[in-house]
C-alpha cells in the first residue's frame, strides 16, 4: 500500500522526511487491522493509532523547526500544512474529512469583538510576539485595526438609517422639528462616552476626577435623551389618529439596542489593540537576550503549553482524544459557522464581557483546533477552544465553550453560587458535576429558552433568568 502523505514543501529536509516515512508505517499498519473483526488485531488497531496521534505532533515540531531555522520575520503555513496543523487531516484513506475543499480555509470570519484564529494563526502569532512583532492577519480573519474600521462603518450606517427611522415614527409627537434634531445630535454625540462610562473602561476609572465627571455628565445627558425618545414613541403610539404599531416601535427599539451593543463592540475592540501592543512589548523583551536557538525552544514551550489543553474538548464529549481527523459524520467547522455563532450567542450574554478577568486580560481569543469535541475555555492563556469536528451538535460545541469561559471567569461566585443554592438538585454536587451541569443547561437556555422553548425544569429556568437578566445601569 503506498500513501501520499505530502509535506511536499520539506521533502529535502531530512528531518522531516524521516518522521513522515515512520508515520507512513504506522498508517500501513493501522489500516491493515482496522476493519478486522479480530480482538486482538483491534487492540493493535488501537495502539497504532495511538502512535498516529503522537506523531501529529512530531510532524508538526519538525515542520516548525525546518521553518523557523532561517530565522524568519513570519511563519507562513501553505494549505497542505494547514490541513494538517488545524483539521488533522494527513490524506483521504487514513483521515477522511467529510465535504473537504480548499474553501475551508478561505471562510471569513465576520467582524466582531472576539478575534477568531485556526491553530496555524495561533503558532504563527507566537512567533511574531516572539520576535517583537505584531501578529500578522489571520488566514481567515482580520487585523484589530481593520476590524475597527469594519465595526465603525457599519456603526456610522446603522445610525443613519436608526435616525432616519426614529424620526419618521416620532414626527408627529409633541416635540418640534428643532426639538428632535437636538434629541438626535445629543443620542449620536454622547452615545459613545455613555458606553465607555458603563464599561468602566481604563480611560474612565483612571481619568482625572473633573474628566470623569464630565464622562459622567455626558452619560446622563445620552439616559434623557432615551428618556425623551421613549416618551414620544409612547406619545406617537397612543395617537388616536393613525397610531404607530407597536410592532414598528419594538423593531426599532431593537435596532436602537443593537446600535448600543455595536458601539460597545468598537470600544472592546479599541482595548484589545492597546492589549495586545503591550503584550508583544512584554514578551518580546523577556525574550531580548535569548539567542536564536531559545527563541525557537521559547516558540514550542509555547505550543506544548496549548497542547496540554487541547485534549479538553474531547474529554468533555467522552470521545478520541487524537489531533487527527478520524472520519467524523460532522462536517468540519469553518471560521465563518463558529464566528456567527459566537456573535449570535455572545450578544445573548453581554454581560460576560464586564467580568474582571476580561478587563484584565482583555476578551479571549477563539482558535480552531484539530479533533473533535465540544468547545472550552483554557484559562492558561485566555483563549476560548473549538474543536474541528464538533461531536452531535455545532451549537453545543459553541455554547459549551461560552459557559465554560463564564463558569471559569466568574471569580466571585456570583453565577456558581446561584446555580448551587437556587436550584435544589444542585446542592451537594460536586464542583466537577456541578460545572457540566452548568454547561448542558447553560447550551438549553441559549439555544432553547431564549428563543421561546421552555425546556429546562421551571425551578432552573429561574435560576437563569435571574443570572443572565441584563443588568439595569445605575446613572451616576
Amino acid at each position: 500500500m503506498s500513501l501520499d502523505f505530502g509535506f511536499s514543501r520539506w521533502a529535502n529536509v531530512v528531518a522531516v522526511k524521516d518522521i513522515v516515512e515512520d508515520t507512513k508505517k504506522i498508517a500501513e499498519k493501522y489500516l491493515k487491522l482496522e476493519n478486522s473483526k479480530n480482538s486482538e488485531d483491534r487492540i493493535l488497531a488501537r495502539k497504532a493509532w495511538q502512535e498516529l496521534s503522537s506523531k501529529y505532533w512530531e510532524i508538526l515540531y519538525s515542520i516548525i523547526d525546518a521553518q523557523t531555522e532561517s530565522m524568519p520575520e513570519e511563519l507562513v503555513f501553505d494549505d497542505e500544512e494547514q490541513f494538517f496543523i488545524n483539521y488533522g487531516y494527513i490524506c483521504d484513506s487514513l483521515t477522511p474529512i467529510k465535504k473537504m475543499s480548499p474553501d475551508m480555509l478561505r471562510k471569513k470570519a465576520i467582524p466582531d469583538i472576539f478575534q477568531f484564529q485556526f491553530f496555524s494563526d495561533f503558532i504563527a502569532e507566537c512567533w511574531s510576539i516572539i520576535r517583537g512583532k505584531l501578529p500578522p492577519p489571520a488566514v481567515c480573519g482580520y487585523t484589530l485595526a481593520e476590524k475597527e474600521k469594519l465595526l465603525i462603518d457599519k456603526f456610522h450606517n446603522d445610525v443613519s438609517e436608526a435616525i432616519k427611522e426614529m424620526k419618521r415614527l416620532i414626527r408627529f409627537g409633541s416635540l418640534q422639528s428643532s426639538e428632535i434634531d437636538t434629541l438626535t445630535a445629543d443620542l449620536i454625540k454622547y452615545l459613545m462616552t455613555a458606553a465607555k462610562v458603563s464599561m468602566r473602561i481604563k480611560e474612565y476609572r483612571e481619568a482625572p476626577e473633573a474628566v470623569r465627571q464630565q464622562m459622567n455628565q455626558d452619560r446622563f445627558r445620552y439616559a434623557e435623551a432615551e428618556r425623551v425618545m421613549e416618551i414620544q414613541l409612547s406619545i406617537v403610539q397612543k395617537r388616536e389618529e393613525e397610531p404607530v404599531g407597536i410592532l414598528e416601535i419594538d423593531e426599532f427599539l431593537t435596532m436602537h439596542e443593537n446600535i448600543k451593543i455595536l458601539a460597545k463592540k468598537i470600544i472592546y475592540v479599541q482595548q484589545e489593540s492597546m492589549k495586545l501592543k503591550k503584550q508583544v512589548e512584554r514578551v518580546s523583551k523577556a525574550c531580548s537576550q535569548f539567542s536564536d536557538q531559545m527563541l525557537r525552544k521559547e516558540l514550542k514551550n509555547m505550543i506544548s503549553k496549548k497542547r496540554e489543553y487541547m485534549v479538553v474538548p474531547a474529554k468533555l464529549a467522552r470521545t478520541d482524544t487524537s489531533p487527527l481527523a478520524s472520519g467524523s459524520d460532522m462536517a468540519p467547522l469553518t471560521m465563518d459557522i463558529i464566528s456567527e455563532r459566537i456573535c449570535e450567542y455572545s450578544t445573548m450574554d453581554m454581560d460576560m464581557f464586564r467580568v474582571p478577568r476580561i478587563r484584565m486580560y482583555g476578551v479571549p481569543k477563539v482558535i480552531l483546533i484539530p479533533g473533535q469535541g465540544w468547545g472550552s475555555y483554557d484559562w492558561g492563556d485566555n483563549t476560548i477552544i473549538i474543536p474541528a469536528f464538533p461531536v452531535n451538535d455545532i451549537d453545543k460545541t459553541i455554547t459549551y465553550a461560552l459557559a465554560s469561559f463564564r463558569w471559569d471567569s466568574d471569580e466571585d461566585r456570583i453565577i456558581k453560587n446561584g446555580y448551587e443554592n437556587n436550584i435544589k438538585e444542585n446542592r451537594g454536587k460536586s464542583i466537577i458535576d456541578l460545572c457540566n451541569s452548568f454547561y448542558k443547561d447553560y447550551f438549553i437556555y441559549f439555544t432553547k429558552e431564549k428563543k421561546g422553548y421552555r425546556v429546562l425544569p421551571r425551578e432552573t429556568g429561574k435560576a437563569f433568568n435571574s443570572m443572565f437578566a441584563p443588568r439595569k445601569e445605575a446613572i451616576e
